[in-house]
């Protein structure tokens, strides 16, 4: 059986479900409470951000994602 953690928090996932539970961004494995964080951070960023574009918003999401992940790295 595999053992699926998130890489930002590096927390279990019981009964991980996809879309629900945790999320799989690109190489990452992420959960709930780290995709909301991660979201909330984004919030204002994307307020004050003209004009908004969909690549914009998603390197600006991969790289949060990618300031977790290191950050929990030694």
């Amino acid at each position: 059986m595999k053992t699926l953690h998130c890489d930002i928090c590096k927390k279990e996932l019981v009964n991980p479900i996809t879309g629900r539970t945790y999320w799989h961004i690109r190489e990452y494995d992420v959960c709930e409470a780290c995709k909301d964080t991660i979201e909330a951070k984004i919030r204002p960023i994307v307020r004050q951000h003209v004009p908004y574009s969909q690549d914009w918003y998603e390197d600006q999401f991969i790289s949060l994602i990618e300031k977790g992940v290191a950050a929990r790295h030694p």
